[in-house]
């Protein structure tokens, strides 16, 4: 036995020294997993570290108050039905039998009601749960990476938006636009995982960190057809007794982080199996019996024995990011389809003046072909500009409808047949507003400020942290299982069975073999050793080990494609925002020639000097100039939200905090902006 402890203890030290040698290392926090790549900012880590909770999503865990509290294990959970009805902030909104939405109350009614929201936050409870689930020796049953992109709406790229005023080469032949295929209601859902699907190899069996009591009471009676005689058991009897007892069999089951698992149990068999009579007192001579067993290579460790743990915690961590990066996608998508309505009302206004002035115009040449001073030829020209015209407005009324529709589902729990909504058409508040210069810091400055403040690249690091910890496990489960056991009984002569060390990762406890069983003499029993489990060919874990590295390193290549991703999307966004600037620049100038060349027009004609033709097709001219620079403003300023959103402040600039957002309880103004 000796040189076996011997060989066993030399062998794990050996193993362990190379084992402590693999190349993996939990990250402190903050600290990237892509070598290379800055810290990140200190409101994301406030957002990992903080506790609070989503309002009405977090079950309600019973939680043991004293000792005496037994039957609070074994509670059912509760949580709150699911509330269809949304806030009432709309309510504040409605005069005058409209909606006069501000930018702000868009973006937190959506926050508060928008369904997408909705299902972040119960993924936030649901990393709560997996924390509850580990520290009972459970394994993880996973998180969602998923964040859902809110629809395009009918200003999404390749539609014709804003830019049908005179789109024909002849300016009186009316356009038609199809707006069924503008209706952009999709929503795309983005996988923010960087791990793959099928996860991490399960690694070495946990103990049961949970104290566990299981038991056995029965009524046992035993019919004896023989004496019963023998040494200790007394005179023999003068003919054949019944045995009546209860059986009595308790075992305490108790595992610690470092792998040690302990088993206190305490039976009354030994007496009542081999007792010549019945027997009232079952704990007169009860076996006692303490087991304790440690493993050397596999499973050894707080790193291995904590694992699930630990990864629930940064799972935890990872939930509140993602929160948070829905809160920004969401955000996003509303203020697009906000200013995408506020520019289609302004479209609607310049038809409404594209209008007023065909009919204007038709009315004078009436007049003059009344007075004979103009040919009944030129009346109809100005018949068929009011008419376009005319189709023109009624196609930019529709897109303004149907937006109004699409930003309607975003900001209720019960889509358009929410009675609040339904009934009153919205009118945004918040007109898009450009400053004179877009004073933006230097490309390099905003991809360094990009790469500290976007939550998505940031939970992918946390990920690769948790592949590390996995890593560790699947490394340790190709050491051979060898155990130190050692076993003590007061009575009885059992030999200590083989046992597994701990749970597959359940919770749930493999019976103590001992539990029932009792010895043939009453006798104090003192045993210690150890036992092993050595495959010949342990291909299964060493395959499950070599895998596991190498989706490690998948998950750090998928961070790093992530990375490069995020300085792509904030160089793009800022040529897109200057490229915008200049297009917005050009559209001015453009309309302000445009207006100087129908005034001349009509200069000229009123000396006879043009036609009435030429005159239309400058009016129409006109139009479409002035339709063109407020597409053009429209996508400045979604460039604009665009780049925000690439360097991750779009929430900050926009009044939205993650508590808030998360227990779904906004103000009524927006927090200032720092």
């Amino acid at each position: 036995m000796r040189p076996l402890l011997v060989w066993a203890l030399v062998l794990s030290q050996t193993l362990g020294a190379q084992q402590s040698q693999t190349p993996t290392r939990s990250l402190p926090a903050g600290e990237s997993a892509v070598e290379g790549q800055p810290k990140s900012s200190q409101l994301l880590e406030g957002i990992e570290s903080n506790a609070s909770s989503p309002k009405g999503q977090e079950p309600s865990v019973p939680i043991r108050r004293s000792f005496l509290d037994f039957a609070s294990p074994y509670r059912v959970p509760s949580l709150p039905p699911f509330r269809v009805i949304s806030t009432n902030r709309v309510r504040s909104l409605v005069r005058d039998g409209a909606i006069y939405l501000s930018l702000y109350d868009a973006l937190a009614m959506a926050i508060e009601n928008n369904l997408n929201v909705e299902i972040s936050r119960y993924d936030v409870a649901v990393a709560g749960t997996e924390t509850l689930r580990a520290s009972g020796g459970g394994d993880l049953r996973g998180i969602n990476f998923t964040v859902a992109e809110s629809p395009t709406g009918v200003g999404g790229p390749g539609s014709p938006l804003l830019n049908s005023a005179a789109s024909s080469v002849t300016p009186t032949t009316p356009t038609v636009n199809d707006l069924t295929s503008l209706n952009e209601l999709t929503e795309v859902q983005t996988d923010l995982s960087v791990q793959q699907p099928s996860g991490y190899a399960a690694g070495a069996n946990i103990p049961t960190l949970q104290p566990t009591l299981v038991g056995q009471n029965t009524y046992f009676q035993r019919q004896n057809t023989t004496l019963l005689t023998g040494v200790g058991l007394g005179p023999a009897a003068s003919g054949p007794q019944d045995l009546h007892f209860i059986t009595a069999n308790y075992a305490l089951v108790q595992g610690f982080s470092y792998g040690t698992q302990v088993e206190v149990g305490v039976n009354n068999a030994a007496q009542a199996l081999y007792g010549t009579s019945s027997s009232n007192n079952p704990f007169s001579t009860p076996n006692t019996t303490v087991t304790v067993s440690q493993p050397l290579l596999r499973g050894r460790g707080r790193d291995i024995n904590l694992r699930y743990i630990r990864i629930a915690k940064i799972n935890q961590k990872i939930s509140r990011l993602l929160f948070y990066q829905q809160l920004i996608s969401t955000v996003y998508g509303v203020a697009r389809l906000y200013y995408d309505l506020v520019s289609l009302n302004e479209d609607v206004a310049v038809k409404r003046e594209t209008l007023a002035a065909a009919r204007k115009l038709f009315e004078d040449d009436r007049a003059q072909v009344e007075q004979g001073t103009l040919a009944p030829l030129e009346l109809t020209r100005a018949q068929s500009l009011v008419t376009s015209s005319e189709l023109d407005l009624i196609q930019s009324q529709g897109l303004v409808h149907q937006e109004q529709v699409i930003l309607k589902a975003q900001l209720s729990r019960e889509g358009t047949a929410d009675p609040q909504l339904a009934d009153y058409p919205i009118v945004p508040t918040d007109p898009i507003s450009i400053p004179p210069t877009d004073e933006l810091k230097p490309v390099g400055a905003l991809v360094r400020e990009a790469l500290t403040t976007r939550p998505d690249l940031l939970q992918a690091s946390l990920q690769v942290q948790t592949g590390e910890i996995a890593l560790k496990a699947s490394n340790n489960a190709v050491r051979p299982e060898i155990d130190l056991v050692g076993n003590f009984q007061t009575r009885g002569s059992t030999e200590l069975p083989f046992t597994f060390i701990g749970t597959p990762g359940t919770g749930a406890i493999n019976s103590p073999a001992d539990l029932a069983v009792a010895g043939l003499r009453l006798s104090r029993i003192y045993q210690a050793g150890i036992q092993f489990n050595l495959p010949l060919s342990n291909h299964v874990a060493q395959a499950d080990a070599a895998r596991d590295v190498v989706q490690l390193r998948q998950a750090q290549a998928r961070t790093q494609l992530l990375t490069n991703q995020v300085r792509e999307q904030v160089e793009n966004a800022v040529i897109a925002l200057q490229t915008a600037r200049s297009a917005l620049n050009a559209a001015i100038q453009s309309r302000e020639y445009q207006q100087q060349l129908v005034s001349a027009e009509r200069d000229k004609l009123s000396v006879g000097a043009s036609t009435n033709f030429l005159v239309i097709q400058q009016e129409s001219y006109l139009a479409q100039a002035r339709s063109t620079e407020v597409a053009a403003r429209s996508v400045w300023i979604k460039a604009r939200v665009a780049l925000d959103r690439a360097v991750g402040d779009l929430l900050e600039k926009n009044g939205i905090r993650y508590e808030e957002s998360l227990t779904g309880q906004l103000p009524a103004n927006p927090a200032p902006k720092s």
